[in-house]
């Protein structure tokens, strides 16, 4: 009987502090979650720099069990409140990350939690994974930057559909440092992510972003996006014009050359410039160089000079330049276009003067291609053999 009186004591004793042991965890985890609301509380609300430094370091000092309290700030309109997190959030991404590896983990909670920051929040993340490629701090192993890589792609992938300037500016700068700095095998995989957030912001309300969308053009495998930058060459912006000119000017998939002889009439004469050195470095001759400046110039009467052009000259194919000038905006060049059709004789134009009789916007143009049309034409038979 003394022996399991003994035992019992014993038994019970176990018990109690097993029990004690598991108050005091509890009470340790309960603490830690109390003082990550009371840090994460004055974090929020610290006005100051100094108490937004102290607050923030005693938060990262908590390390995973602030996220939760830190990605609800982010959700936060209030532009402060959310710059307050990730000034904590960057302390706790440099605090012992040797190789990375936090900082990726980090990385990839962004991305899934991205639709649900605010515009601010989304702002601070995206700033913030900007900051860890243009650090440079970590050393990174190769699983750490594949993973940083594609959750970047990721940011820049939901920060595309986000129609706020501010949150897009920070996102075309990750954008810029994510594929300077992704260079090998890593570098396609967050390219459908950048071509994506620049096409949109080639339509951006600010010229920085436009600006910033144009020179993402000039990385490898963005070329697709080159075809949509050439529509800022009329850009309102001087700048962007130059930047736009310079991207897709060697690129012949991306434009034509009759879409650039516009710019030899722009306001600046650096674009002028650079459109005419672009247009010579394609192997443009002087010749066309010149007849191009006159297609396209803004005066009427200047535009009527390439049918003296054409005369004058034995090596121009008159067809391809008459029928240009037949699409003139000024009803009078296009019917001088058509007179011009009729008096050589040597290609046959005259399905050209048909559409213009069927679909020409001025009656009077219709009226006459269609009397042109009914005029006798040279024998094309007997026509002179051109030097």
């Amino acid at each position: 009987m003394a022996g399991c009186a003994v035992w019992s004591r014993k038994f019970l004793a176990a018990l109690l502090l097993l029990f004690l042991l598991g108050c005091g965890i509890v009470a340790w985890r309960e603490r830690a979650t109390l003082l990550s609301w009371i840090y994460i509380y004055n974090l929020a609300h610290a006005s100051s720099e100094s108490s937004r430094e102290r607050w923030a370091g005693r938060v990262a000092k908590l390390g995973e069990t602030a996220l939760p309290g830190l990605f609800d700030c982010l959700r936060q309109t209030d532009a402060g409140i959310c710059a307050n997190a990730g000034r904590a959030l960057e302390l706790m991404s440099r605090q012992g990350d040797r190789d990375g590896a936090c900082t990726a983990d980090l990385a990839l909670r962004f991305a899934r939690e991205f639709d649900r920051f605010s515009p601010a929040g989304q702002k601070q993340a995206l700033d913030l994974a900007a900051d860890w490629f243009s650090a440079g701090r970590c050393h990174f192993t190769d699983s750490s930057q594949v993973t940083l890589i594609s959750a970047c792609g990721s940011l820049l992938a939901g920060a595309a559909t986000v129609n706020e300037e501010n949150v897009r500016a920070s996102a075309l700068q990750l954008c810029d440092l994510l594929l300077s700095r992704a260079g090998g095998e890593h570098a396609g995989k967050p390219l459908d992510s950048a071509l994506k957030l620049a096409a949109a912001a080639l339509h951006s309300a600010t010229a920085d972003n436009r600006l910033r969308a144009v020179r993402l053009s000039l990385y490898p495998g963005m070329a697709d996006l080159r075809e949509q930058v050439a529509t800022l060459l009329s850009d309102e912006s001087t700048e962007i014009r130059r930047a736009a000119l310079i991207a897709i000017s060697r690129d012949r998939d991306a434009i034509h050359d009759d879409q650039l002889l516009p710019c030899l009439h722009d306001p600046d004469p650096e674009v002028r410039r650079l459109c005419e050195q672009a247009l010579i470095a394609r192997g443009l001759r002087r010749e066309y160089l010149e007849l191009g400046r006159l297609l396209f110039d803004p005066r009427p009467t200047q535009r009527l000079q390439v049918l003296d052009r054409l005369r004058e000259s034995t090596e121009l194919d008159p067809g391809l330049w008459l029928r240009r000038l037949s699409h003139d905006p000024s009803p009078s060049v296009r019917v001088a276009a058509m007179r011009a059709m009729t008096q050589q004789s040597f290609v046959d134009l005259s399905d050209r003067i048909e559409q213009i009789a069927r679909e020409d916007s001025a009656p009077t143009v219709r009226q006459l291609a269609q009397y042109y049309l009914n005029c006798p034409r040279r024998d094309a038979s007997s026509r002179p053999a051109r030097k």
